[in-house]
């Protein structure tokens, strides 16, 4: 593996991107890196004690909640890059989801006291993390209405889309599967099978398997 930069690591989390390195360096010591999960094991789950921001360095993993008679939902995908329990740095939060490694998976790590700590010794970056955060919270918001008022087919052309976007080619491969992907749109699997065929029909998709190429 080559050699790890903690700060260019750090800067590639969505929550930190927009940071100058300046204040990357000063969160650079209080992170912990590359911690390797296999594939099948359990990074995250309820009770563990561990709380703070996890961003995936290598690898994905897929977001679930189980409930009381232990059905799983799939609350999201994390692939390279991406990063879950932001929240967590602001406020004392009990993880009630669980995060488990599709693949061979390394995580980088911070935690929410050294965070907090950091940021009442250095104002200047508790500002930068504000603006920057109430930057991330609008884009949300927009995504999330967007999306809801989407047809099944559109929610799932826009999910390949950002999977594209997100791997840098146009023949994507889902790591999830078809019953979990199902969960994460918020459809039945045979609506995710039926909107699947159509798109192929329609040459905006040719289907290979778990590969996908958009047209």
């Amino acid at each position: 593996m080559k050699k790890h930069s903690a700060v260019a690591c750090i800067g590639q989390a969505g929550l930190f991107a927009q940071l100058p390195e300046e204040d990357l360096t000063k969160i650079a010591p209080i992170s912990t890196h590359q911690e390797y999960f296999p594939k099948g094991s359990i990074i995250r789950q309820p009770g563990d004690g561990k709380d703070g921001l996890i961003f995936l360095d290598q690898g994905s993993a897929k977001i679930y909640s189980l409930n009381e008679a232990g059905k799983e939902t799939v609350l999201g995908v994390l692939n390279k890059g991406d990063l879950d329990g932001q929240q967590n740095l602001f406020q004392d939060n009990h993880e009630e989801n669980f995060v488990q490694a599709l693949q061979d998976t390394y995580v980088c790590s911070i935690n929410r006291r050294d965070f907090q700590d950091l940021l009442k010794k250095t104002p200047d970056l508790a500002i930068n993390m504000l603006n920057n955060f109430g930057e991330k919270l609008v884009a949300i918001e927009t995504k999330s209405i967007r999306r809801n008022s989407m047809s099944a087919k559109d929610r799932l052309l826009a999910y390949l889309e950002d999977l594209a976007k997100k791997q840098g080619r146009r023949d994507v491969q889902l790591k999830l599967k078809k019953k979990d992907l199902a969960s994460y749109l918020g459809v039945t699997p045979e609506t995710l099978s039926r909107q699947l065929k159509k798109l192929a029909k329609e040459n905006r998709i040719k289907l290979s398997g778990r590969k996908i190429i958009l047209l």
